[in-house]
């Protein structure tokens, strides 16, 4: 089994609830992790980081509404750590907002900067999630 995060704003769930549908075709042996609304209760952001030491990739869905974000930045600073640990084996940052610059916005840790991947559109950024997916 691969357990994947994948760590967005709530704000821009349109454009991941589409992700997500996708991906619902992926192999059984891949499972998803998020936290979109509606919540099922409101759950501690402590429990949310606790799940991250069961997850194998890390996707991070880079918008200006996850970088300001105190969940999302927790959860990235969270999932850096484990990375650091070998628990997390991959992170994969995705630019979702072609306003945002990766090489200089300071909500941005500088671990990840080299391995954003710019998106221009959903399907784009499907096909870049399947294929970091796939070859695991």
């Amino acid at each position: 089994m691969v357990n994947i995060f994948l760590s967005c704003s709530s704000h821009d769930q349109t454009y991941i609830k589409y992700i997500i549908a996708d991906l619902g075709t992926l192999p059984e042996k891949y499972k998803l992790f998020y936290f979109l609304p509606p919540y099922k209760k409101n759950i501690p952001i402590d429990n949310i980081l606790e799940r991250l030491y069961e997850i194998d990739l890390f996707i991070l869905f880079i918008t200006s509404n996850s970088l300001n974000s105190q969940f999302v930045q927790r959860e990235l600073s969270q999932a850096i750590y484990l990375n650091k640990l070998n628990r997390i084996k991959e992170i994969c940052p995705i630019s979702l907002d072609s306003s945002i610059d990766v090489s200089k916005d300071n909500r941005i840790p500088e671990y990840i900067k080299k391995y954003i991947h710019l998106s221009e559109s959903p399907l784009n950024t499907l096909q870049i999630v399947r294929n970091f997916i796939m070859s695991y």
